[in-house]
Parts: structure tokens; sequence; C-alpha cells
């Protein structure tokens, strides 16, 4: 497991720098709901850059709880996520994106489960210099979420 979240960390200090150079690092902010059951919520928050016109990278972490024999466990993640865009332009109000990556999922008493994740985002029109997006995937089972994300002027 540690091999994998060192795999993550690099893959993504290395494409930063790289991003850095074409367009700034975008914060965001994330609640996301997440199964099989019991099911946890989690609030998140990480960055976002792209890697071209039509792919993204981003890393986040979260943490929330989740309800087990009528008590409250503590949960974490942390997600490394490429995706693809089909609007990278903005020319429609809506953009839709594809993607998948590695997703480390912690539960209070127990150990950090690694798993595959795949991703589709419906991502809105911007608004004050943010945009917000619908996230839904598997990984490590159901995953859904709303994401708060920093809006460059001409790109998604």
């Amino acid at each position: 497991m540690r091999r994998l979240l060192v795999a993550a960390a690099l893959a993504a200090g290395c494409a930063l720098p790289l991003c850095a150079q074409q367009r700034a690092v975008r914060p965001e902010i994330r609640a996301d709901l997440l199964g099989a059951a019991p099911y946890a919520a989690q609030l998140g928050a990480g960055l976002n850059t792209n890697l071209g016109y039509y792919a993204r990278l981003e890393v986040d972490a979260g943490g929330g709880a989740l309800r087990e024999h009528d008590a409250l466990v503590g949960t974490g993640r942390v997600d490394a996520l490429a995706r693809l865009l089909l609007d990278p332009f903005g020319e429609s109000h809506w953009g839709l994106s594809l993607g998948g990556g590695v997703s480390a999922r912690y539960r209070a008493g127990d150990r950090v489960r690694p798993y595959l994740a795949v991703v589709a985002d419906l991502e809105g029109p911007k608004v004050g210099g943010q945009r917000v997006a619908l996230q839904a995937g598997v990984g490590g089972g159901v995953r859904v979420g709303v994401v708060v994300r920093g809006a460059d002027a001409l790109w998604r």
C-alpha cells in the first residue's frame, strides 16, 4: 500500500511543476458519499491542474464518518485521478469528462485499502471564478460527489 501511495505522490509531484508552467494549479473542495454499505459521508479538498488541453489531474483527500453498529466510525481517503475532457474549451454550458486513477481508503480500526477508481464528471458553467461539477463513479464501491473547482477564464 505504501508503494501505491508513494507512486501516486511521485506522479502528482512530477506532473504539477510541468503543468504549472502553462497554467496555475487550482484548488477544489468536495462533498462525497462513498459505498458500499455502510456508506461514508466525507468532506475533502484537493488540487486540480491541466495535463494539456484535454486532460486534467486531480489529487484529493477527504475525511468523514460512517455509521456502524450505532456508532460513528472515522473514514478517510486520498485520490489521484486523471480525467479526459470532452469539451475543454467550454463551448457548451455543461462539460463531460471521463477518468480514472487510484484511491486509497481508510476506516478507523482497519488497514488502508487501495482501489482503482473510474469516474465521470459533469461540470457546469463558470460562475464567479468557480465551476461546480457532479462526479459519479466506482472505486471500492459506488461514489457520488459535488465538487467546486477554481475556474480558468478560457478553459474548463
